[in-house]
């Protein structure tokens, strides 16, 4: 069972979250009511994230597995992250499905607040998938 670390992570998360860069999140009027730096909302991203997309692709808290990780990546915009999860993303003989109609607006953007927290988070140990530009 892995709810040890999940809460460790949401932990370090919510600690972390003053440093995020503010500077390019879209305030809750652009994000379907959504606060990007609620510490509230970035736990139910990360459980969203760790459910539907952490066990087969991203690898639980986004250390990668299948698919990049999404840990440590400040070149993911919240625009482009709303793109990719919405409508999904096929490249070489990857695909990541669309997740519009499956989550609602406010759950992407929630995932989306969790994703952006991830850039300051603690490199997970082992790695994972590297980046590629997902």
């Amino acid at each position: 069972m892995k709810l040890p670390f999940i809460r460790s992570s949401v932990i370090a998360l919510a600690i972390a979250l003053p440093c995020v860069a503010a500077d390019d999140i879209p305030p809750p009027d652009k994000t379907a009511g959504v606060d990007l730096q609620s510490p509230e909302v970035i736990a139910k991203g990360m459980e969203i994230l760790n459910t539907t997309c952490g066990g087969y692709c991203h690898g639980t808290g986004g250390g990668g597995l299948k698919a990049p990780r999404l840990r440590n990546r400040d070149d993911l915009s919240p625009d482009s992250l709303h793109a990719t999860i919405s409508f999904g993303r096929k490249r070489g003989g990857k695909v990541m499905p669309p997740w519009k109609g499956t989550l609602s607006e406010q759950e992407i953007w929630t995932v989306i607040a969790a994703i952006v927290a991830l850039r300051t988070a603690e490199p997970i140990a082992g790695g994972g998938a590297q980046s590629s530009n997902h």
